[in-house]
C-alpha cells in the first residue's frame, strides 16, 4: 500500500496543506519545529494507530486557529483504494470509504509501521518498549489481537484489585489463563515469523544477533495455560507481598542477544539504532507476507546517530524493499536520497525540484 495524497487542516502547526506523495522514497527535510513530525504523526493517524504521544485531542487542533476542529483526510492506493477521514476535536472520529470505521479495520487496510527517535529504545529501553513493538505487529496481522489484549488488561487490572483487598484469585486466574495463553501464542509465532524477516533487512544489521520472547513469570511448561497455572502457584506468595500480578503477558520481554551478551551491551548507539530499524524492516515483511500488502514505513529522524556508511546501508535497504518509505531527518545532505523531497517550513511543505 502507499499514501497518494493527504489533506491536513489545522493540525498543529499544519493550518492547511495537501500532498501528492511519492510511492517509494520521501524525505522530509526541516529544521526542528519545522512540522516534520507533525506531518509524520498525520499519517500515523490516518492509518489507525492514532496521535504519538497521549495528550488531549484538543492540543492537536492548530495552535494559531480560533477553529476547534482540525480535518485529516488520505486516498491510498496499491493493493487496493482506500479513502480515511478523520476530524480531531475533543474525540477522534474516523471514517474508512465514507463510513464510520474503527481503527482496527484501518490498520488492515493501510498497514503502516512507525520508527520515531526514542523508539531506539527497542534494543535499550525496558521490556515495555519491546511489548508495544511486539503488540503492535500482532495487532496487524492477528484481527482479534487488540481486543484480546484489552480484555487481558482488564482482568490484570481486576486481579490486581483483588491482591489490594486481600481477596482470593482464584476465579479471575480461571479466566486470565486462556487469554494469557492465547496471547504468548500470537508473540511466539509473531517472533518466529520476524526471525525469517530479519534477512529483508539485508546490511542494516549490525551484525549476528538472535531474539527470543521470555514469558512473564513464566517458563515452566510448554503449554501456555498449564504455564500459567503452575507460574502462578510458584509466584502465589509474592504477588500477595507486593500487592500486584507478577505472571502473565503484561511481564513479556523481547530479548535481543549478541552471541551470549544483551545486544544493547554490545553494540554502539548508531549500531543499535540500524538494529532497531531492522525490526521494524523485519515487521513489515510479516506485515506483507500475511496480508499479501506491502506495508508502509513511516520513519522520524532517519539519519539521527549514524555514520556515513549507516547512512549509505539505510538508504540502499529501503531501496531494496520497494515499500513507500515517508522519512523525515533536520540533518541536510547527509546522503543521496534516491527518491522525491520535501522542505518543511513552519507547518508548510514544498516539494524540492531535483
Amino acid at each position: 500500500m502507499f499514501f497518494k495524497e493527504t489533506g491536513i487542516k489545522n493540525f498543529k502547526n499544519i493550518a492547511l496543506s495537501r500532498l501528492s506523495w511519492n510511492p517509494g522514497l520521501n524525505l522530509v527535510l526541516g529544521p526542528n519545529g519545522s512540522g516534520k513530525t507533525n506531518l509524520i504523526e498525520t499519517l500515523n493517524i490516518l492509518s489507525g494507530w492514532g496521535p504519538f504521544k497521549s495528550a488531549a485531542k484538543s492540543s492537536m487542533v492548530n495552535w494559531d486557529s480560533d477553529d476547534k476542529r482540525g480535518f485529516l483526510q488520505a486516498v491510498a492506493g496499491g493493493e487496493e483504494e482506500v479513502t480515511v477521514q478523520t476530524s480531531v476535536t475533543s474525540r477522534c472520529s474516523m471514517k474508512c470509504d465514507d463510513k464510520r470505521s474503527n481503527c482496527s479495520n484501518i490498520r488492515l487496510k493501510i498497514p503502516t509501521l512507525s520508527f520515531l527517535t526514542e523508539d531506539m529504545a527497542l534494543i535499550e529501553g525496558s521490556p515495555a518498549v519491546r511489548r508495544r513493538f511486539m503488540d503492535v505487529l500482532c495487532a496487524v496481522i492477528y484481527p482479534m489481537y487488540a481486543l484480546r489484549l484489552t480484555e487481558y488488561r482488564r482482568a490484570i487490572a481486576h486481579k490486581k484489585a483483588l491482591l489490594v483487598s486481600g481477596r482470593s484469585t482464584v476465579l479471575v486466574d480461571r479466566a486470565v489463563a486462556p487469554m494469557a495463553s492465547w496471547i504468548w501464542s500470537c508473540r511466539d509465532r509473531a517472533v518466529k515469523a520476524i526471525r525469517m524477516g530479519l534477512e529483508a533487512s539485508g546490511d542494516l544489521p549490525p551484525g549476528q544477533v538472535s531474539f527470543f520472547m521470555e514469558r512473564g513469570g513464566g517458563g515452566l511448561a510448554e503449554d501456555g495455560e498449564e504455564d500459567y497455572y503452575l507460574s502462578v502457584d510458584r509466584f502465589s506468595q509474592r504477588e500477595r507481598g507486593s500487592i500486584r500480578p507478577l505472571v502473565g503477558p503484561h511481564r513479556d520481554d523481547l530479548k535481543v542477544l549478541s552471541g551470549s551478551m544483551a545486544a544493547s551491551s554490545v553494540f554502539s548507539r548508531g549500531q543499535r539504532r540500524r538494529l532497531s530499524i531492522s525490526l521494524i524492516v523485519a515487521a513489515g515483511w510479516v506485515i506483507q507476507t500475511k496480508l499479501k500488502k506491502k506495508p508502509i514505513l513511516l520513519l522520524d529522524e532517519v539519519a539521527s546517530e549514524l555514520d556515513p556508511n549507516g547512512r549509505r546501508i539505510l538508504v540502499e535497504t529501503l531501496k531494496n524493499l520497494k515499500w513507500q518509505v515517508i522519512a523525515a531527518t533536520a540533518e541536510e545532505n547527509v546522503f543521496d536520497w534516491p527518491g522525491a523531497i520535501w522542505n518543511a517550513d513552519k507547518g508548510d511543505f514544498y516539494r524540492k525540484e531535483l
